[in-house]
């Protein structure tokens, strides 16, 4: 796996738990500033991800990435 596709994968694992974080804060009527902070390292993770990229899509670089990802991890 590159560099790429890693920080691609972290973004992507940010960003999906600022909205697990966010709607649990929301409805259990605590702060979303964790949801936020975390919400912000997944955009500057995937804006990086962005800039080292070899011009490809993002949209279509993260299943590939998550399925080398799983791959490598079941050998």
């Amino acid at each position: 796996m590159t560099n790429y596709e890693i920080v691609l994968l972290w973004a992507v694992v940010l960003l999906t738990s600022s909205l697990l974080v966010g709607f649990s804060a929301v409805t259990n009527r605590t702060s979303i500033t964790s949801a936020l902070v975390l919400f912000v390292f997944g955009g500057f993770s995937l804006y990086y991800a962005n800039s080292i990229g070899f011009g490809s899509s993002l949209a279509e670089d993260i299943p590939q990435a998550i399925y080398k990802l799983y791959a490598k991890v079941m050998n």
